[in-house]
């Protein structure tokens, strides 16, 4: 979808009519919003009072994204066999290089892990390597046909526009007036065990890395979203955190270290770069800050500037029209429509009290260890 259709079969035709559109930039990408993935096509297009000559830039480029959409590079009933082996075999030398990026790895490995046979959320939303390559081109164009029938679709598009014009360019879609599936999960269960899982692999290196997996059922939209985002950033996201600065900058017993609350699947998790021989301190010392955050020992001053970094952070994120996408997209899909102020009012009630009840509910899940091979070989 990305780099060929019927009309411009090849990167370079299709790199051309970008060039035509005046610099137009086109991409397609799949994503994971908790329970649902997404195919995003996204257009990016100069507006027309930048550039002479009045050429109708927003509908050349409904057209465009309808010949991309609606007309792939097929030939009866099939993906063009060459164009399809070409990136079938680029996708599988990707996956099969994701082991060379150790922090990536570690990562999918814990969410392997953390979900266990559960494939649809503990698999890479890609797929792996030996997938990739049982794929043909027929099958794959009549999944192809099966989605587009089937799916539900959002047309989102923002900048100076004429709201009109633009919803009589989306009815030329010929998906525009079919049924589509509306009802869709969104949120993930979180994981509940009263057993940690563990894993651990070697590599060649000096540098291990840990990830933990901790079940947070605190989802998004909920009465404790706010506190919960007010809480990722004290406690390992912010360059302020008490893991940075206790577990990094203090102990120096990590050369990066950071948290990532998913809010989707009700999970967080912890990542850190460390020395092999001080994988047990680590471990101690992240829970320790845990137990700090629960019990609110930190400062005020640093609460406030946590609090306060988020919403310079939203404000500033706010002038870009991909955020406002974005976000429009999340409510769309939610059901949930946050304004700024409503988000900004919400960050700045979080007390230490509120933070507290978050920390509480935190509970270690899956320990994943990426252990250098020099670590090993002093064991032994």
């Amino acid at each position: 979808m990305e780099n060929a259709s019927n009309k411009y079969p090849g990167e370079l035709l299709v790199s051309q009519k970008l060039s035509e559109l005046y610099g137009a930039s086109y991409g397609v990408t799949v994503l994971r919003y908790g329970d649902q993935h997404t195919l995003r096509v996204r257009l990016t297009l100069p507006d027309d009072q930048y550039v002479s000559g009045n050429p109708d830039l927003m509908a050349q480029g409904f057209a465009f994204l309808k010949e991309m959409i609606e007309n792939p590079f097929q030939r009866d009933g099939a993906f063009d066999t060459d164009y399809f082996r070409i990136h079938q075999t680029n996708l599988s030398h990707y996956l099969a290089s994701i082991p060379d990026n150790k922090e990536f790895y570690a990562t999918l490995k814990l969410q392997s892990l953390y979900y266990g046979k559960d494939r649809d959320h503990g698999s890479y939303l890609l797929g792996d390597a030996e997938s990739i390559n049982a794929l043909d081109p027929k099958g794959l164009f009549s999944f192809y046909q099966t989605f587009m029938a089937q799916a539900r679709i959002v047309i989102l598009v923002a900048g100076k526009i004429d709201s009109q014009s633009v919803l009589t360019l989306a009815r030329q879609f010929s998906f525009a007036n079919q049924p589509r599936q509306t009802e869709l999960g969104l949120f993930v269960k979180a994981r509940e065990s009263d057993t940690v899982v563990t894993g651990r692999d070697q590599f060649a290196g000096s540098q291990s890395i840990l990830e933990l997996g901790y079940r947070l059922p605190i989802y998004f939209g909920s009465d404790q979203y706010f506190a919960a985002m007010v809480f990722d950033q004290l406690f390992g996201v912010s360059t302020r955190s008490l893991l940075f600065t206790n577990v990094r900058e203090k102990a120096s017993l990590a050369y990066d270290i950071h948290s990532s609350y998913n809010s989707l699947a009700g999970m967080l998790t912890v990542q850190a770069g460390i020395d092999p021989q001080n994988l047990e301190k680590v471990s101690k010392t992240i829970a320790e800050q845990l137990h700090q955050a629960a019990g609110g020992h930190y400062s005020d001053d640093l609460l406030a500037g946590v609090k306060r970094s988020m919403i310079d952070q939203h404000r500033s994120q706010s002038d870009y029209l991909a955020t406002v996408v974005e976000r429009r997209y999340f409510a769309e899909i939610s059901g949930i429509d946050i304004s700024d102020k409503q988000w900004e009012d919400s960050v700045n009630r979080i007390s230490k009290a509120d933070i507290s009840k978050v920390a509480d509910q935190v509970d270690i899940q899956a320990e994943y260890v990426l252990e250098s091979q020099e670590a090993a070989d002093e064991d032994d």
